[in-house]
């Protein structure tokens, strides 16, 4: 095979790590899986901009500082998941994404004392009892999340932000393993363009976007 040539099912050294079989979810995001200590440099950098504006958004809008706190444990997980790859990551990358789109509705209502904390403890222990429920419940999160925003607020700082998000999920998608846009040798990783694209929409929201009304709930009237 060329050395040019990606595959996704085997390292770049030809060896099985242990560690690497527990998280070989990061193999259809399309980089490489080399044999340092940053399997996937590209997609586990880029995730660090969620730990940045996590901490840039705590400290700008404390009425959501555990919006921030969310999108900085996200940026941790993706990082460890795409990067080190220890046992238990692709764990910490499914809680802590699930988290945050779980506390992006739910922060400023009369909800958030039920979902911020405890919506953490339940989902993690959910994802490592029912694994198979991982992506239903992103699916679902992901709609409840957009649409209690956009019923929140219809302006361009809510509207603007979804939009470059899913523009992100669009590339990211388009750029996973077999995809059009799939390079694995690239510098230029598709995915890394969702984390970077996704941390800014949510800086963009958390920032700009009006706050929940503590009386109405998700925003469903």
């Amino acid at each position: 095979m060329p050395p040019s040539t990606f595959d996704w099912q085997q390292p770049a050294d030809g060896l099985i790590h242990r560690e690497r079989v527990l998280a070989v979810g990061a193999e259809v995001d399309c980089e490489q899986i080399g044999t340092g200590w940053l399997g996937q440099p590209v997609n586990s950098l880029s995730a660090l901009a969620f730990l940045v504006v996590g901490f840039f958004i705590a400290t700008r809008r404390p009425e959501r500082v555990w919006v921030g706190v969310a999108v900085a444990a996200t940026g941790v997980g993706s990082f460890l998941f795409h990067g080190p790859m220890p046992a238990g990551s692709q764990l910490a990358h499914d809680v802590s994404l699930a988290w945050m789109l779980a506390t992006v509705p739910a922060v400023g209502t009369r909800w958030d004392h039920w979902i911020v904390l405890p919506g953490l403890v339940v989902l993690g222990a959910l994802f490592a009892l029912v694994p198979s429920l991982t992506d239903p419940v992103f699916i679902a999160l992901t709609a409840v999340t957009l649409v209690v925003l956009v019923r929140r607020d219809r302006s361009a700082a809510t509207l603007g932000p979804l939009a470059l998000l899913v523009t992100s999920a669009a590339i990211g998608r388009l750029g996973a393993t077999g995809g059009p846009l799939c390079d694995p040798d690239s510098l230029l990783q598709p995915h890394a363009i969702w984390h970077l694209g996704a941390a800014a929409a949510v800086t963009w929201w958390a920032l700009a976007a009006p706050g929940a009304n503590p009386t109405s709930g998700l925003g469903f009237r």
